[in-house]
């Protein structure tokens, strides 16, 4: 019986430490492919922090779109084409995030085609979340 407690322990104590490697992990897909965008406690702790007494977060909107739009030009060869949608910001933990969204623009022969929003993720700091597909 001793045995099983301490196994349990174990695992238990693994999937914690594998648990606490990102404060946040973002996700969109596009095509068969998912891309996931991964914020590390770390990177979180760089970012400036959106105090309660500043009326605007530390960067601005049209700063972020701008960042998003460039990291998407590196992701997709048509990003050019792809229409902007939502702007929001997002808690992760003590921080403030962007999540920007886009449109792909609708596929050759494909009039009723649905296409879900790509969202990308822009920290603080002025820089994009680096998409990983697992």
């Amino acid at each position: 019986m001793r045995r099983i407690t301490e196994l349990i322990l174990i695992v238990c104590s693994l999937c914690g430490v594998g648990m606490c490697q990102y404060a946040a992990v973002f996700s969109s897909y596009y095509g068969d492919k998912r891309y996931d965008f991964p914020i590390t406690p770390e990177r979180l702790a760089k970012s400036p922090p959106w105090l309660e007494e500043q009326q605007n977060p530390p960067l601005p909107a049209r700063s972020a779109q701008a960042t998003a739009v460039g990291y998407l030009r590196k992701l997709f060869p048509d990003a050019g084409q792809w229409k902007p949608g939502t702007i929001a910001l997002i808690p992760v933990l003590d921080r403030w995030v962007y999540s920007i969204e886009f449109t792909e623009p609708p596929r050759s022969g494909c009039a009723d085609c649905f296409s879900a929003p790509f969202r990308l993720v822009v920290m603080m700091d002025g820089t994009a979340v680096t998409a990983s597909v697992p």
